[in-house]
């Protein structure tokens, strides 16, 4: 999963669901290097616009569509900001994407005592990828409220396309990705739940050496939670080749949808995911 960051002057996305940007090889850069299920980090400039409590401070996060959008296509004038149009009454921010889900974080930390380095200019104009693996860990492990939305008819379709094909955990293991030690219907692999120190928080997934896999994970925690805590393997079950680990581990999270917090991440007890886990396994040897 990959993070980009832009500067905004607010949060105004419960009134209007998009991400704005005055020259259009911004909107172009954003959708070419990103893909399904990155998101888009929201901090607020340190400029007089901006509300003294946002200045500064990483504001939330949004999953974006991937069609290149004109503002005013979508939105009247009326609708805007005056202060965003020249003297001639150009629209100084014509280009845009659909925020299909946003995220407020809350509290809004600041963003120089939660990253490892200031934001360069590329973010006051367009974005700018965050590719510090610390820097994305930190961000994904802050308190995330997502809000909802107004519904613009326009964009309805674009979030449907974005919830069904929205990258969760990775691809679905084929043939062809294995071709050269193994395919993905021979070889036992393994579907598992990763525990977050002793907190209800889930990592569910697949992979063919667990052991290998959480030491990989435990590499990314940020430094700001004291490396007092870890991941942990909670739950683990063998199954007969990879692409039934990928069945289990995709039916444990559909399971578990309405606990899920962002990716293959669920929050709920022991007892719940106990419950569900038979259920699932049970579920794919039988072929439902």
């Amino acid at each position: 999963m990959k993070l980009f960051a832009t500067r905004v002057w607010g949060f105004g996305f419960k009134r209007l669901p998009l991400a704005t940007f005055g020259v259009k090889g911004h909107v172009d850069r954003l959708l070419r290097m990103a893909g399904r299920g990155d998101r888009l980090v929201l901090v607020g400039t340190q400029t007089e616009r901006t509300a003294e409590e946002h200045q500064g401070r990483i504001l939330g996060m949004a999953e974006i569509g991937f069609e290149p959008l004109r503002t005013l296509d979508l939105v009247d004038r009326g609708q805007l900001d005056e202060r965003d149009f020249d003297e001639r009454g150009n629209f100084k921010f014509p280009y845009a994407v659909a925020t299909t889900r946003v995220w407020q974080f809350e509290p809004a930390p600041v963003l120089t005592q939660t990253l490892s380095r200031q934001l360069t200019m590329v973010a006051t104009s367009g974005v700018e990828e965050i590719i510090d693996f610390a820097d994305v860990a930190a961000i994904m492990a802050l308190n995330a409220v997502e809000i909802e939305l107004p519904v613009l008819p326009a964009l309805e379709r674009m979030r449907r396309l974005n919830y069904a094909l929205r990258n969760t955990t990775g691809p679905r293991p084929t043939d062809a990705s294995y071709h050269v030690n193994r395919s993905a219907t021979e070889g036992e692999s393994w579907t598992y739940g990763l525990r977050f120190g002793k907190r209800d928080v889930w990592k569910i997934g697949w992979a063919d050496d667990i052991d290998e896999r959480c030491a990989s994970v435990n590499q990314h925690i940020p430094i700001e939670l004291g490396g007092l805590e870890q991941w942990d393997v909670g739950f683990h079950q063998r199954m007969k080749n990879r692409d039934a680990a990928y069945k289990m581990e995709q039916r444990v999270l559909t399971l578990l949808d309405s606990k899920r917090k962002g990716f293959e991440r669920v929050h709920c007890t022991h007892a719940e995911l106990q419950s569900v886990w038979t259920q699932a396994f049970l579920d794919v040897i039988r072929g439902d």
